[in-house]
């Protein structure tokens, strides 16, 4: 496959759902975008697109790919998915819970060099019982997780509310003030 220019996305999203595979924009996740290519390769039915990064140096061969999509047009991409692939970042999981969609999270490992700690595997560890969250810690687990969550498609991450319980607000202000 061969990388997207912006002007072409729209149009080949068209009406279907895709899956969407973002690393975020700060830092490189190669592994990651080996690992899901290798799966795109054997899953042809199925359209992958990827936002990878501009520090990667992997280039995937069976999925469309960009490195960088404005904010916006992000946006867009994710309304149209029925699957995300990301880091285990905790906006990872918020996007999701945002979009209620399901989501398939890969935490970065520091030994690695992927990060600077080990902090996404506590994540991935905290959120791996809510609903609509596909972990998959290793390389191998990773295709199982994504089966997982498209034999599921109705099941997304619960959506979080933009505001504070109101009991919550209260008790801070009532803190704040007093």
């Amino acid at each position: 496959m061969a990388r997207l220019e912006e002007p072409t996305w729209p149009r080949l999203l068209g009406g279907r759902a895709v899956i969407l595979l973002t690393i975020g924009t700060m830092l490189p996740f190669d592994r990651l975008v080996r690992v899901v290519d290798r799966w795109a390769g054997v899953h042809r039915e199925e359209e992958v697109i990827a936002q990878i990064g501009d520090r990667g140096v992997y280039e995937p061969k069976h999925m469309q790919w960009m490195r960088f999509v404005p904010p916006d047009e992000f946006a867009a991409m994710v309304d149209r998915s029925r699957l995300l692939i990301a880091h285990a970042g905790t906006g990872s999981f918020l996007l999701a819970a945002e979009r209620a969609r399901p989501i398939v999270l890969f935490p970065r490992l520091a030994w690695l060099g992927e990060h600077t700690s080990d902090h996404q595997l506590q994540t991935a560890r905290w959120l791996q019982h809510k609903r609509g969250v596909h972990i998959a810690m290793t390389e191998e687990e990773l295709p199982s997780a994504i089966a997982a969550a498209l034999a599921q498609p109705e099941v997304v991450v619960e959506p979080i509310p933009p505001y504070a319980p109101s009991p919550f607000l209260s008790r801070l202000r009532d803190a704040l003030l007093n």
